[in-house]
């Protein structure tokens, strides 16, 4: 029996290595594999999991078309057939732990598979979703990217096998 989890993980135009603020604008694609971020991602996963595929969008796209942009996230990720969805982290980007947020309560409800997203816990993202999603605190600042993805994939897997979730800070 294979136990590896698929996983999609969402990153913004920043982590998807496209462009800073000036492309904001990007609109919501997806790549097959890892691009990015996500090769931290994946690294942490090991044999427990397959990025299968990204999806990005601009954080000032995503801001100003929510609905249509994960409409366009949703459609092509369900494509993956994923069992986890890891979104960011964020960090303190507001716009970009909205997105995360976003799109994973929207995965949760459409596609009924597992989700996490990172940020910091002063995110206005954390604020609006925590009751909704699992959200690994990531910390202020990038620094704390490779541990963030780390503690991001082995809750993950749990989520994604069902298996029992511990308390919140033994979990990160």
């Amino acid at each position: 029996m294979n136990n590896k989890i698929r996983v999609v993980h969402y990153l913004n135009q920043f982590f998807a290595q496209i462009g800073g603020e000036d492309k904001g604008d990007v609109a919501p694609s997806v790549k097959a594999g890892v691009i990015g971020a996500g090769r931290a991602l994946q690294q942490a996963l090991g044999d427990n999991g397959e990025v299968v595929a990204t999806i990005f969008c601009g954080d000032n796209f995503f801001a100003e078309q929510q609905d249509k942009a994960i409409d366009e996230l949703i459609r092509p990720m369900s494509e993956y057939q994923p069992d986890l969805l890891i979104a960011g982290p964020a960090f303190e980007s507001g716009r970009y732990g909205v997105a995360c947020g976003a799109i994973c309560q929207a995965a949760q409800q459409k596609l009924g598979i597992a989700v996490i997203a990172g940020m910091d816990e002063d995110n206005v993202g954390a604020a609006l979703f925590r009751k909704n999603i699992y959200i690994v605190n990531s910390g202020a600042t990038v620094a704390r990217m490779v541990p963030t993805l780390g503690r991001m994939a082995a809750l993950g897997v749990k989520l994604a096998r069902r298996e029992a979730i511990g308390k919140p800070a033994d979990e990160g």
